[in-house]
């Protein structure tokens, strides 16, 4: 799983406890993810990397921080995007920037901070993917916190990495498809 997106990083992180991702789909709604949870742990390596105590950053380094925290998750809501899977009837819902974010004018965190508060609810999505967030979303946000924390803290959405994450789910939407036939 994510084959392509782990051969961009080197390790496996050290962090070992993670929020629980598990959908139930009876919920009306409710936070498939947020950017907040990977933070603190952005926090430390921007501070480390740039040789700043928390205490004296400034807003541009708060806001550098939020970015990179919400890398993994602005991934996704680039892919849900590009594939027509935003509900159009969730109020974070935007048809100018969820076109220009399918066109690749605007990155998937613009979209994620502008008009989802930084976090993906259940209302966020189409109602016919649900199913398949409740399957691999999980898997995903293991992925995220076990393999790739460390460097996707470090990072900021890029398209050329949403290429070859997009390549891996796009792979495993086909094969949840295929299990429902």
């Amino acid at each position: 799983m994510f084959k392509k997106l782990q051969s961009l990083f080197k390790k496996k992180s050290s962090v070992l406890e993670q929020p629980d991702t598990k959908i139930e789909e009876s919920q009306v709604d409710f936070p498939i993810d947020r950017t907040d949870y990977f933070f603190d742990h952005a926090l430390v390596f921007y501070c480390e990397e740039n040789d700043i105590p928390s205490e004296k950053l400034s807003q541009s380094d708060m806001q550098e921080i939020s970015k990179r925290a919400a890398f993994h998750l602005s991934i996704f809501v680039a892919w849900l995007a590009k594939h027509d899977f935003l509900n159009p009837q969730s109020d974070g819902f935007n048809l100018e920037d969820a076109q220009k974010l399918k066109n690749e004018k605007i990155t998937g965190t613009d979209y994620l901070f502008k008009h989802l508060d930084e976090k993906l609810c259940s209302t966020d999505i189409s109602d016919t993917l649900l199913p398949f967030i409740s399957d691999f979303y999980e898997d995903y946000m293991d992925f995220c916190y076990t393999v790739l924390v460390d460097d996707v803290a470090r990072t900021e959405f890029d398209w050329k990495i949403y290429h070859l994450v997009e390549d891996d789910i796009d792979e495993m939407f086909t094969s949840y498809k295929e299990q429902l036939v």
